[in-house]
């Protein structure tokens, strides 16, 4: 059968990941493996994580276990208290926080400090929420359904911000409800400038093919805010996180097939599945 495979050539790992993979492939370069550790998963990709482990990364969640060593932080953050027991533990620290969620981390605590609400609109369990609420004493409330306004004070000046990987769409829609009932609202613009360029190039590129491939962590909440967007506007779209789950009963004759990923994914996974297919296909 004839078809044709196409890598986006816009697709790769975010700059707060390839930042933080770099950090730690460089450590482990200079002064071996025996003592490395991430507080959890460095990203949401686990075919990258077990790379990273398989040269000699530990992942242990609990930084109390971890006495002289050199913890990463992950690229979600964490809470001030888990670094503060981490040092006290005589471990070296060392910050892989994607530098956009830091900056989420400062505004929510200079905030906080100043008496005002926090409002975070993202997953109350995800990993980078965590680490934003630990910013304000774990007060914040966390929002993603419109029965969550409920659990606002309405009479309190607040603060609104986002999970850097939200839709933008939501995170506005929420902004438009609360800026109705809360008089003292103020608004802190922090969803990832990539994610959003990326939700329209990824637009594009579904338009421009008959098939499309897209490569995440099923963890992953920028995985699954770009799958859906993109497979709104091509119904042949299938999301996978490795080549096992390739059905092969996706394709056509003549089928151009594009394939992307996530924030999270490595090119060399984007190119790994399209060797897969090609070879598949070669003499079929």
């Amino acid at each position: 059968m004839k078809i044709k495979v196409v890598i986006d050539e816009k697709s790769g790992v975010c700059g707060g990941v390839s930042r933080a993979i770099r950090m730690i492939e460089d450590k482990m370069n200079s002064v071996g493996t025996d003592n490395i550790y991430v507080n959890g998963e460095l990203l949401h990709n686990r075919l990258e994580m077990e790379r990273l482990m398989d040269c000699g990364l530990k992942v242990e969640e609990d930084v109390q276990k971890i006495k002289e060593g050199i913890i990463f932080v992950r690229t979600h953050g964490v809470a001030k208290k888990i670094l503060e027991n981490a040092v006290q533990n005589d471990n070296e620290v060392i910050d892989a926080t994607c530098p956009k969620v830091s900056k989420s981390q400062n505004i929510i605590e200079e905030y906080f400090n100043k008496d005002y609400q926090i409002i975070i609109v993202g997953k109350e369990n995800h990993p980078e929420v965590q680490g934003l609420l630990g910013f304000c004493n774990y007060e914040g409330i966390c929002v993603m359904k419109e029965s969550d306004i409920n659990r606002i004070d309405l009479k309190k000046r607040s603060l609104i911000i986002a999970q850097t990987t939200v839709a933008t769409s939501l995170f506005e829609r929420f902004i438009n409800m609360i800026s109705e009932k809360i008089k003292d609202l103020e608004i802190a613009m922090t969803i990832c400038p990539f994610v959003e360029k990326r939700e329209e190039e990824l637009i594009q590129f579904a338009k421009e093919y008959s098939v499309i491939i897209f490569i995440g962590g099923k963890n992953s909440s920028n995985t699954k805010v770009m799958f859906e967007k993109l497979s709104q506007y091509n119904v042949r779209s299938y999301l996978i996180e490795n080549r096992n789950e390739i059905d092969y009963s996706w394709f056509r004759e003549n089928d151009v097939v594009g394939i992307s990923g996530s924030a999270s994914t490595p090119i060399w996974q984007i190119k790994e599945i399209k060797n897969v297919i090609v070879e598949y296909f070669k003499n079929k």
